[in-house]
């Protein structure tokens, strides 16, 4: 079973991954077909200094993980997966969010 945050789950959850930086309030969305696999590899990819993103990747290693939230953002399905990442995109940017 998987663990999402207080709930276990015998499914993948799909949905959209934050990442943010809580002290630049910057946020880097992305989609995931496995959040808690997705949450691993962002971690393991940030600790190691690989993660794709090279902004986010010096932030990272200038501010540290104290700083950094990495969470689900909005649960959604494999169909509509690709609409939700915009409509999220489309949200944060009517807040006036930075984004990586």
């Amino acid at each position: 079973m998987e663990k999402l945050g207080e709930f276990y789950r015998k499914d993948k959850v799909v949905g959209i991954v934050k990442v943010e930086n809580m002290l630049s309030g910057k946020i880097l969305l992305l989609k995931s077909f496995d959040v808690v696999n997705e949450y691993k590899n962002i971690r393991f990819s940030l600790d190691m200094g690989t993660f794709d993103n090279v902004d986010l990747q010096k932030d990272y290693e200038e501010t540290g993980l104290e700083l950094f939230d990495i969470s689900l953002d909005k649960e959604c399905s494999k169909e509509n997966i690709d609409e939700t990442l915009n409509d999220r995109k489309t949200y944060y940017k009517s807040q006036g969010r930075l984004f990586y």
